[in-house]
């Protein structure tokens, strides 16, 4: 995956320095080692999960949104301790994930249970919409990780000036229900040390036809990504083949 983080890194800042992209691979996978130590370390003692959290910004978006009565989609990214934004969440407010589970049901059955520890209850990406759209007409809470590649599923939004196939769901389930979508992150200040960090609703409004709202919110969305990238590099996954149209991964 090595090459995939360096092509991923080039495309994100092209020009970049042989020693700036080592930097920032040693980063990533530090962040990743990181962020499946600390999953482990919640396990036994869930109220750790708020005790790493040294600071909460925006968590009157949340709370505001939530006041309209009809859901909020939680958009997240693969930066910071991803696992530690859900759990957050699940610990915090009872929120739903939506996840892509592994193949092995070993597997499966185990980083399941990991997350479960918060509160966070799984939602598999093959669980047909009509469930999700109930959770949030019931005023639940539905997080999205929203940086990886939906393949042919996806649309074409740009995303550091690449086009790249951008998952639907988000902008779907904001379109069907009006629920607000509250951008959101765990940012790692140091091993154990949280910030989680959330930004005003992405505001949008009904365009000409479906398909070109869906677009508008879509790229709005990866806007909000393409800043956490550029604000904490080190801590994004760079390992993920997101930039298929653009780059000749090996």
């Amino acid at each position: 995956r090595r090459s995939v983080a360096e092509k991923n890194l080039e495309i994100v800042f092209p020009g970049i320095s042989k020693e700036r992209k080592a930097q920032l691979l040693k980063e990533c996978y530090e962040s990743l080692a990181w962020t499946g130590a600390e999953l482990f370390g919640w396990q036994d003692n869930p109220e750790l999960i708020n005790e790493w959290t040294v600071k909460v910004e925006g968590r009157n978006y949340i709370d505001d949104a939530l006041k309209l009565g009809r859901g909020v989609l939680f958009l997240t990214a693969h930066i910071g301790n991803w696992e530690h934004a859900a759990a957050w969440i699940g610990r915090n407010y009872g929120s739903y994930g939506i996840a892509q589970h592994n193949k092995s049901p070993f597997q499966k059955e185990l980083i399941s249970r990991l997350r479960a520890v918060s509160g966070l209850k799984v939602i598999g990406k093959e669980e047909p919409m009509t469930r999700i759209v109930s959770i949030l007409k019931k005023n639940g809470l539905v997080g999205i990780v929203s940086d990886q590649h939906a393949g042919g599923d996806g649309i074409q939004i740009p995303l550091f000036g690449k086009a790249v196939s951008t998952a639907q769901g988000l902008a779907v389930f904001s379109w069907l229900t009006k629920a607000p979508i509250i951008p959101g992150r765990s940012i790692r200040l140091a091993p154990y040390r949280f910030k989680m960090q959330f930004l005003p609703p992405i505001a949008w409004e009904k365009l000409a036809t479906r398909e070109e709202t869906l677009y508008d919110i879509s790229r709005r969305a990866n806007e909000v990504i393409e800043k956490w990238v550029l604000d904490t590099p080190g801590q994004w996954l760079w390992l993920h083949k997101r930039f298929k149209e653009a780059a000749d991964y090996e």
